[in-house]
């Protein structure tokens, strides 16, 4: 995403924010509603904010600009945008939908995210440690590096553990779940978050 040509950058960015608007029509009324500011939807639509404006960053990265500045919003990105953004909007959309579903509490989902912020906030700096393999530091911060960067799939995971017990409670109580295909989604979605941001 940050080595597309310019053109391509710009319709990227026309398209996040189409998808931005999209997502503000569809929230609008329960933006309205929701009278605290740090609730679900409020918080559902600032990851939402966040996609696209986090990606602005690599407008910064023009053919002349010197290496270590080209370096550091490269980073920035990698860091901030994938990294941090789309781990917290993964919380916020896969909680939204399992609250939909009435598999967790909106309080459950809120207090996940706080923790996903928790996380980032907290543990980002030495998170970054994992990747320093290419610029010759101990080992060391690689190690803690990965162990501090594994641990932003905690609070997702939680989330899903908790909507699994509620799914098998109401199966095994004979309770007609008809959302099924939806729930198993959002599973493989939080398996795959485990397993490809956790794992490997």
């Amino acid at each position: 995403y940050i080595e597309l040509g310019r053109i391509w950058q710009i319709i990227l960015v026309v398209g996040m924010l189409l998808w931005l608007f999209i997502v503000f029509r569809g929230v609008k009324r329960g933006l309205k509603r929701e009278s605290d500011k740090g609730g679900l939807i409020h918080l559902l639509f600032y990851s939402a904010i966040a996609v696209p404006f986090f990606y602005i960053f690599a407008f910064f990265i023009q053919p002349d600009t010197n290496f270590t500045m080209a370096d550091f919003w490269r980073w920035w990105i990698i860091h901030l945008w994938v990294e941090g953004i789309f781990e917290v909007f993964a919380v916020v959309v896969i909680g939204f939908l399992l609250v939909q579903l009435r598999l967790v509490k909106k309080k459950s989902t809120v207090r996940a995210l706080y923790f996903q912020f928790t996380i980032l906030l907290g543990s980002g700096v030495i998170g970054i440690g994992h990747h320093y393999y290419y610029n010759g530091s101990p080992e060391v911060w690689i190690a803690l590096g990965a162990v501090f960067s594994a641990l932003e799939v905690i609070p997702l995971t939680l989330l899903i553990l908790e909507a699994y017990e509620q799914y098998k409670m109401m199966r095994d109580g004979g309770a007609n779940f008809p959302y099924k295909a939806t729930f198993w989604f959002l599973i493989s979605t939080a398996i795959w978050n485990l397993v490809g941001a956790g794992v490997f």
